[in-house]
């Protein structure tokens, strides 16, 4: 392995007959080709090439080299080549994991816009919650949500997740509406992972914390949510993933003028320098989706509406 470049320039120069022809493709000097082979040559013991001043011609041991190493030489340019290819065409896998939440909500969208718009890239999409152990695999770009465990990690925030508090009309007929973060020890809570303490705040900066005696606790959001449309209590969740059913009518907003807690999220993936085309075409795709998706305030305004 050592001398395979030498090995490969050998065989360039009995492709192309002669030194200058095949310095001539390989850009490089006549006289350092010539003085490469002779130093193989004096490696391997053996004249390989016989040089005279009308042409060039392989002796025995270089005939027997040649006949070896030439389909050799030419799979490893074929597969360098089609390596290579493919890390610039706009095809092939992109490994993916995301929050479940947001993975069916803003990111879906994005990912669905992706893929129309790049027929020939494929995407193996992981939906899953436990952020940590992911960050150990050999996924492309893992979407987190919360703090960075390792502030080594190549990563980029995307924005905050917002979170409010939400109840079906049915809850909030019976219970009644509610004036301050004060009286929600007065209503059924349905308590949802990562809140187990809720830290509100509203748009004047007061804070309001509360740890909730839950009568229902759930590590689903998707759980949580279903059991808030049943109407059996005020539950503590992203914007964005109930907005569908705040504008349908089946959940209102309570307190709407707290927040009921903001996590950031980021897109961590590996160093970018020799990644595929299709994988920083990806992650600059994502990148713009997520921060419109998370800056934008139609939540805000549709919550307005309802006031």
């Amino acid at each position: 392995m050592k001398h395979l470049d030498a090995f490969y320039l050998f065989v360039k120069v009995v492709q192309q007959g002669g030194f200058s022809h095949a310095a001539a493709q390989l850009g490089m000097p006549t006289a350092t080709l010539s003085r490469r082979i002779s130093t193989l040559e004096q490696v391997l013991g053996c004249k390989l090439l016989s040089r005279t001043t009308r042409k060039l011609q392989l002796t025995e041991e270089g005939r027997r080299y040649f006949e070896r190493l030439h389909p050799l030489l030419s799979e490893m340019e074929q597969v360098t080549g089609d390596i290579q290819g493919q890390s610039q065409r706009m095809s092939g896998l992109i490994k993916v994991a995301a929050p479940i939440a947001i993975s069916n909500t803003f990111l879906m969208d994005g990912i669905i816009e992706f893929c129309l718009q790049y027929p020939d890239i494929r995407i193996d999409l992981l939906q899953s919650n436990d952020y940590t152990s992911l960050l150990d695999t050999d996924l492309d770009v893992v979407f987190f949500s919360g703090e960075l465990p390792d502030s080594s990690l190549h990563a980029r925030q995307l924005g905050e997740v917002q979170y409010g508090l939400f109840a079906s009309p049915g809850y909030l007929a019976q219970k009644g509406e509610l004036g301050s973060p004060e009286e929600l020890d007065q209503h059924h809570i349905i308590q949802c992972w990562p809140h187990r303490n809720w830290q509100l705040t509203d748009n004047q900066g007061r804070r309001f914390h509360l740890k909730p005696v839950a009568r229902l606790s759930v590590n689903q959001m998707q759980a949580a949510v279903k059991a808030a449309l049943k109407g059996l209590g005020i539950v503590n969740v992203p914007r964005h993933y109930v907005a569908h059913y705040t504008e349908a009518g089946l959940l209102r907003p309570v307190l709407p003028g707290w927040l009921g807690g903001k996590r950031p999220f980021h897109m961590v993936y590996h160093g970018r320098e020799l990644a595929p085309v299709r994988l920083n075409a990806f992650i600059e795709f994502i990148d713009r989706h997520m921060r419109e998706r998370l800056a934008s305030t139609w939540v805000m305004a549709e919550e307005g509406k309802q006031e």
